[in-house]
């Protein structure tokens, strides 16, 4: 293992065969304080994570084949502070956040110039809006219904699926579901990700195939989607146990419950007209049936 040729220069020669521990000369090299594209590539990914784009929107080409940066000098500031901070990344997602580019509006006054100037949004004049992804969803889902399970570290978690999904591999036993039921309710950074077996839940939110390298998530809006936040096992479960934590919180009152719910599910009140709704529904309908509606909020699942 030695640096790949195709970044080596006349000052950077390929190492001899005969070189002893080249995995760990390979790794020094990338990690060198003097190699910029190293904190470049990670910094890049972080800003791809909060803004649904990279400053260079290639984020795993960064050579001459790949997009230039829509802000070169942003990106050489945030490698720099990202340096300065020893490589940590809390002060980094710290800076992006509370700057004032992040905390702008996706809704945006009405802008003609902006929106003839730069209608893909690139010089960033209001937020992207973007859709949750699929793990965040199924953890926001689970931390409103009170049951997300903040356990840190261990093995991965093996959840039950459907019998057919599982004689659909080589080997059944290649799924074999983990004896305390208690992990399922898990982060979803803890479940299990096979090749050749996804989670339907995940799956139909744009959970990437992990066969294949993913630079950027896509994010799509289709049926099958409103289907599962309608119909689907784990959404129904956890808004039955959503409904019991708002009659915990909130008692019997309907506008009470109302209100508990927008506040937990979109950190805001309802509008009068959409409390206006609420109640009316939830005087002909149960409240796990609201609860589920919460659910498929755009407010629930988009981040504005």
């Amino acid at each position: 293992m030695r640096v790949p040729s195709a970044l080596l220069t006349a000052m950077t020669p390929e190492l001899p065969l005969q070189t002893e521990a080249p995995r760990s000369l390979l790794a020094a090299w990338i990690n060198d304080p003097d190699n910029p594209l190293t904190a470049r590539v990670l910094v890049n990914r972080v800003w791809q994570y909060h803004f649904g784009k990279g400053i260079v929107a290639t984020s795993n080409d960064f050579g001459i084949n790949g997009s230039r940066p829509s802000h070169l000098e942003l990106l050489d500031y945030l490698s720099n502070e990202f340096l300065a901070n020893g490589r940590r990344l809390k002060p980094l997602h710290r800076l992006i956040l509370l700057s004032s580019t992040y905390r702008q509006a996706s809704r945006s006054p009405d802008n003609a110039l902006g929106r003839r100037k730069d209608p893909d949004n690139r010089l960033l004049w209001h937020y992207p809006r973007r859709r949750l992804d699929a793990e965040e969803i199924r953890d926001a889902m689970l931390s409103l219904a009170d049951k997300l399970n903040r356990k840190a570290g261990g093995p991965s978690v093996v959840v039950p699926v459907a019998d057919d999904l599982i004689q659909l591999l080589y080997d059944p036993k290649q799924w074999p579901v983990t004896a305390d039921a208690a992990e399922y309710d898990r982060r979803s950074v803890y479940l299990l990700v096979k090749r050749n077996l996804r989670l339907p839940f995940l799956e139909v939110f744009d959970q990437p195939d992990a066969a294949t390298s993913c630079p950027r998530r896509a994010s799509s809006t289709h049926a099958l989607q409103a289907l599962e936040l309608l119909n689907g096992p784990t959404t129904h479960r956890l808004a039955g146990a959503f409904a019991q934590r708002l009659e915990q919180d909130a008692g019997s009152d309907p506008a009470s419950q109302v209100e508990r719910a927008y506040l937990l599910a979109a950190g805001r009140v309802p509008t009068p007209r959409e409390k206006e709704l609420a109640v009316k529904f939830l005087a002909k309908q149960p409240l796990s049936e609201f609860a589920l509606a919460v659910f498929n909020l755009n407010a629930f699942l988009y981040v504005d």
